[in-house]
């Protein structure tokens, strides 16, 4: 987004505030049966289900000191949100992929099976041990490397560029030093389908849906939350952001409720071409990934969305349920 359309959006955001208004209420009172949609099809909630005595994680991590995941690569008819459907390309049948879990040192064993028609690959932010490369069309590889530091990594397909994750080719692995003392954890992946990749189509995502179809968050007072944020977007930015929540930034000291995460490629990629519009923007925003928690304090129900206006207008923006401890 360039400095002038920024500047345009600023200088009277009275219009825009309305339409959030408009926006939120209707995602309040939106329900599968209004939309002409099965409950089933719709994303299911996520946060606090039932009652719990343990934490709800992401994902676990076993103690063996060899992870094993296998993976197949298919085209799935994805619909996004109610009655809009992409042909998408998809680790393991779903957008994002599964979340993977291990702990520092381990050694982790991907197993790749690709059903498309054209080479994948699976690429990860750790340096890589005996890396097969792309996988060919009906074939299978192994891929192997050390779990070497904590952290939170989108995993991808390169093989295509940019364009696997424009398909769908995305989700997180989660590297954890011991486990985190919270009640609930979730990965919240940004991005957004273009026309590149397909035809007729622009939307901007969290997990691989669009307004209203972004998962629902539920929680009660008091909750203690992590969230694994991660931006997968081919080549834009995006800015999360929870009403009635803060967080402490850990790169500034400071409680913030609004985190830029810069267009993936911007960040790990500064070879690959650039598609057409793109703007760099360098280390004007934080990067690709954040990880914070925030106390569900404030009951009621609240608004999460990227503060981009073009994006939220494109369906980057979901429901957050606090409801008060019984």
């Amino acid at each position: 987004m360039s400095k002038a359309k920024r500047g345009c959006m600023e200088s009277d955001t009275r219009p825009l505030a309305l339409l959030i208004v408009i926006l939120v209420s209707f995602s309040l009172m939106t329900t599968p049966d209004i939309l002409g949609v099965e409950e089933s099809e719709a994303p299911p909630m996520v946060g606090h289900m039932a009652d719990h005595e343990e934490s709800q994680l992401a994902c676990t991590a076993d103690d063996s000191t060899l992870k094993r995941f296998s993976l197949t690569v298919e085209a799935v008819a994805w619909e996004f949100t109610a009655g809009v459907t992409i042909d998408a390309w998809t680790y393991g049948g779903a957008i994002p992929g599964p979340a993977l879990c291990a702990n520092v040192g381990d050694t982790i064993e991907v197993t790749l099976t690709n059903d498309l028609d054209v080479p994948v690959s699976f690429h990860v932010h750790l340096p890589e041990i005996g890396s097969v490369g792309d996988i060919a069309p009906g074939e299978t590889g192994v891929y192997s490397f050390n779990a070497s530091a904590a952290g939170t990594y989108l995993y991808h397909d390169t093989a295509n560029g940019v364009g696997g994750l424009g398909h769908g080719l995305q989700g997180a692995l989660i590297v954890r030093d011991g486990v985190p003392d919270v009640d609930h954890e979730i990965v919240v992946i940004l991005g957004e389908f273009q026309p590149d990749y397909h035809p007729g189509i622009y939307a901007a995502i969290i997990n691989g849906h669009a307004f209203p179809w972004l998962p629902m968050w539920n929680f009660i007072a008091g909750e203690r939350v992590a969230v694994h944020l991660l931006n997968a977007g081919p080549s834009e930015e995006h800015t999360f952001h929870i009403h009635g929540h803060r967080w402490l930034d850990a790169d500034e000291g400071r409680a913030i409720d609004n985190k830029f995460l810069s267009p993936h490629a911007a960040v790990h990629h500064p070879d690959v071409e650039r598609p057409e519009g793109f703007v760099g923007l360098g280390t004007a925003l934080a990067g690709d990934v954040a990880v914070f928690e925030f106390s569900a304090d404030a009951t009621g129900e609240w608004m999460y969305h990227c503060h981009i206006y073009d994006h939220i207008n494109a369906g980057m923006m979901g429901h957050l349920m606090v409801e008060e401890a019984v």
